[in-house]
């Protein structure tokens, strides 16, 4: 479980995050959900320490994170993994390069057996051999962001944070991402938070919904409970609410 408390964090003067208050439950899919500009990003990128807030509490299993010092928190850091908006992969690595790195860094695993590793996230998120002797920059978008989960994967994390995961995609692979998402959870890391501004993404595969708006919290409940007019005062005129 993850515990955030008044959490606050300003840039040149303008605040950003206005006293967040939520939990992050063990098992659920937490989406945090609304348009560009409103902090979803500064908030995600803040519960794992990318961004540190000005103020606030974050606890992880009962556990302070904010004051740790960068070494004491790298054994936290082995408990998460963060899928990034444009995938963060490193240019100059290619595929099997990106996806080994993780365990030839954390692990004492033999070349063969993180070969092994690789070849099963591959298979994970439906990529053929093939590409792992590509660089991300022949790769398409939906490719580079399947590669970022299947490193996720390999990683083999306690709690799973995605930031605008089908921002850019085409309509097919967003319901591939949706599908890996959910498969994800299923087999690897039930605990996900996912920020989006993809109502059709946060109706495929939240179980609980918050919404952000000027740094501030104004709806947490089920999607269930989210009406049109609730969408509208988020997003204002034109959106499709009903897709």
């Amino acid at each position: 479980m993850i515990e955030i408390r008044n959490l606050h964090k300003t840039f040149s003067g303008d605040p950003v995050l206005r006293g967040i208050d939520m939990d992050v439950l063990d098992g659920e899919t937490l989406v945090i959900l609304g348009p560009s500009g409103q902090g979803k990003t500064v908030l995600i990128k803040s519960l794992v320490r990318l961004i540190e807030p000005d103020s606030g509490s974050i606890r992880y299993d009962g556990a302070e994170i904010l004051g740790l010092s960068k070494r004491e928190f790298r054994e936290v850091q082995k408990t998460i993994s963060f899928v990034f908006q444009e995938n963060a992969l490193f240019d100059f690595l290619n595929i099997q390069e990106n996806l080994g790195l993780y365990l030839r860094m954390h692990t004492r695993l033999t070349e063969e057996e993180i070969y092994a590793e690789v070849k099963r996230s591959l298979e994970f998120v439906r990529l053929d051999e093939e590409v792992l002797v590509k660089f991300p920059e022949e790769l398409s978008g939906g490719m580079k962001k399947r590669v970022a989960i299947a490193r996720s994967m390999i990683q083999n994390p306690c709690y799973m944070f995605y930031d605008e995961p089908t921002t850019g995609l085409d309509e097919a692979n967003v319901e591939m991402v949706i599908d890996l998402i959910d498969l994800f959870k299923k087999k690897v890391c039930a605990t996900a938070v996912i920020v989006t501004h993809d109502i059709h993404l946060m109706r495929e595969v939240s179980d609980r919904v918050i919404l952000l708006k000027e740094g501030k919290i104004f709806f947490v409940g089920n999607k269930e409970d989210i009406s049109a007019k609730t969408l509208h005062t988020l997003y204002g005129t034109g959106e499709k609410y009903d897709r």
